[in-house]
């Protein structure tokens, strides 16, 4: 299986305070080092610029797990939930890639998928 670099915890509500209602508390932002899928514009903060840049998958990443994760993600920091757990399902759906954490231990991009829809759930019922 392919193993993609960290997994880095990312906590939304102190990153865009306006948002920390509808965004999940904690999400897990799949990175690469040279700063690919988006992962430097999630951990700043910049939801719509990841949006932009994940929405369009490059060749042969229509159903790549990370990138449908961080995409998730970007939706979810802008509030859009329903299109957010749009993108962690067909994560959940998509060809399963072994994701390393940020604390070394490895997990499949199903279970993170899954998780980050629990958390979009939790969300829902705090409403």
């Amino acid at each position: 299986m392919l193993k993609v670099a960290a997994v880095i915890g990312l906590a939304l509500a102190a990153t865009a305070p306006g948002i920390a209602l509808a965004a999940p508390d904690e999400v897990l932002v799949v990175g690469v080092p040279d700063g690919g899928l988006a992962a430097n514009a999630l951990m700043s903060g910049d939801f719509g610029k990841a949006a932009n840049k994940l929405k369009s998958p490059v060749p042969d990443g229509a159903n790549d797990p990370a990138r449908l994760i961080n995409l998730g993600n970007a939706y979810a920091g802008l509030g859009r939930m329903a299109d957010a757990r749009d993108a962690y399902k067909a994560a959940r759906f998509a060809p399963e890639t072994l994701l390393v954490l940020a604390n070394g231990k490895e997990e499949s991009s199903r279970d993170i998928a899954r998780r980050a829809m629990g958390k979009l759930a939790t969300n829902y019922a705090m409403r």
